[in-house]
């Protein structure tokens, strides 16, 4: 299993709008990404001490482990979804010390349980009409997979783009209900992820949540910087 060094040393707060946000009292997701290193280690270690200082009521660990199972092209959705799933096990077994600093009353959700939540079908249909039938929204989103399909070829040009296309499609068409609206509907105030929000998740903000949940779904994003190190003391 990765380790990860938990050092102490980094610090988390928030980005501009966080700044501006009165977040005392305020229902919060924590978005994880399984496998990508801002969520692991001292980074999470100094996001749960930022949450834990932020004076939110309540926090949900939101595990988007299944969802990762879109990126895995080389195996069939059955194996692709059990590693998924099984990273998100071993992601919560490696940083289950971490999470028991949050002082703040919280949950576990995991992507599975969000998929089969009863809300669900009926965003994803939004969604799904939206990209077939808008072309700002369609726009939106399709500039957001060129993103990331760009950077799987920086990292390997032999891809396969027409099926990256296709998966990084899926993977967006999933997320975007999930994350905006249908947790705006279900009450969260805010959604607190290391990176900005992308076209996509913005576009399905703006369409689906600024107006029918005013005040609801706001992204917070994060910034990570290192702690000078202590000086030795003079011999």
């Amino acid at each position: 299993m990765t380790e990860y060094t938990v050092d102490g040393r980094t610090k988390a707060s928030f980005g501009q709008a966080g700044k501006e946000a009165d977040l005392a009292g305020r229902r919060t997701i924590l978005l994880i990404s399984v496998g990508q290193r801002y969520h692991e280690g001292d980074k999470l270690r100094a996001t749960v001490e930022l949450l834990n200082r932020s004076g939110f009521r309540h926090v949900t660990i939101a595990v988007a482990d299944t969802l990762q199972r879109t990126n895995y092209l080389e195996l069939e959705p059955g194996a692709a979804h059990r590693r998924a799933l099984r990273e998100g096990d071993e992601w919560l077994e490696r940083n289950g010390k971490i999470l028991g600093r949050l002082s703040v009353p919280n949950d576990v959700l995991r992507w599975d349980e969000a998929l089969q939540d009863p809300d669900y079908p009926g965003f994803l249909q939004q969604v799904e009409k939206a990209y077939r039938d808008e072309p700002r929204y369609r726009a939106a989103v399709d500039a957001t997979i060129h993103r990331f399909i760009d950077r799987m070829v920086a990292r390997d040009p032999g891809v396969d783009t027409g099926q990256a296309f296709k998966a990084c499609l899926a993977y967006l068409i999933e997320e975007c209900p999930i994350i905006q609206p249908m947790w705006a509907y279900q009450g969260y105030d805010h959604v607190v992820y290391p990176q900005p929000m992308t076209n996509a998740m913005a576009e399905t903000h703006r369409l689906f949540v600024a107006r029918q949940y005013p005040g609801k779904g706001g992204w917070l994003s994060l910034k990570f910087k290192k702690r000078a190190a202590a000086s030795p003391a003079a011999a």
